[in-house]
């Protein structure tokens, strides 16, 4: 009996031990993933921001930016929810200034007279895990004459972490570069938690927010597989499955009135 015993506590010390230590190795493998992925998404916004770099060195002496001291100027940062070069414009908008850079655009042509705007793709900044390297990018279209700054970003962030932090760093930088410009924070299309940090990043810089809570899944603010899009050379595509979750023209019309609401 006393042996059986004995052999029954080894048996479960035994197995005891094989649990810590598979707790231990499944920990440390976890640990070693993460780097990995951390890693992964560092490398990616690297590339990304070399290739930008490399596109904006090659056309750096044929481009200055417009804005003038009797212009409205008006900068919009964001990824392809502001602009995509295969679109020229934003992703999924039906007409080429159908997206809500373009209805913001026009709104202030309207009631702030002449105004000079562009839009950047900065979704680099979304890739890398120290997002403030990819700051440079932006110092070609930052100036002290602009008026109105919009940022839409945080829809391809794949590690939450900084998320929110790096949004209130790059709300510095911009102020810092504009520093007369008033600042709109564009909240998420997709998702819920991303569009609260959003929000919570606002608060504490003490910028207008634009809120997309009310719309985040709703498909009626979505486009739609199919769908007959212009291009600006008088072309038309139609929109793909994988690009039918993007905003349609009625996600783009309240992006734009959640914008404009904000402006004034």
């Amino acid at each position: 009996m006393v042996s059986s015993k004995r052999r029954l506590y080894g048996i479960v010390s035994l197995a005891v031990v094989i649990c810590l230590l598979g707790g231990v190795i499944g920990y440390k493998i976890y640990r070693h993933e993460k780097r990995q992925e951390q890693e992964f998404n560092n490398l990616s916004g690297q590339v990304s921001f070399l290739q930008e770099k490399l596109e904006q060195t090659t056309e750096y002496y044929n481009f200055q930016p417009g804005y003038r001291d009797d212009t409205f100027n008006y900068l919009a940062i964001g990824n392809s929810l502001t602009l995509i070069g295969s679109w020229g414009r934003g992703i999924c908008a039906t007409q080429p200034d159908g997206d809500y850079f373009g209805r913001v655009e026009a709104y202030l042509s309207q009631t702030k007279g002449e105004t000079v705007g562009y839009r950047f793709n900065f979704a680099t900044w979304e890739l890398m895990s120290a997002r403030e390297n990819a700051y440079p990018l932006l110092d070609k279209l930052l100036s002290d004459k602009l008026d109105l700054v919009t940022i839409q970003l945080g829809e391809n962030v794949r590690d939450n972490t900084t998320y929110e932090k790096d949004l209130e760093g790059l709300i510095a930088y911009v102020h810092q570069k504009a520093p007369k410009a008033k600042i709109v924070l564009i909240g998420d299309f997709w998702d819920k938690k991303r569009n609260q940090m959003r929000q919570q990043a606002a608060e504490n810089t003490n910028t207008p927010f634009a809120d997309l809570a009310p719309i985040i899944g709703d498909k009626k603010y979505q486009s739609k597989e199919g769908t007959v899009c212009e291009l600006t050379d008088g072309s038309t595509r139609e929109v793909s499955k994988v690009e039918e979750t993007h905003p349609g023209d009625e996600g783009m019309a309240y992006i734009a009135a959640q914008v404009i609401e904000k402006i004034d």
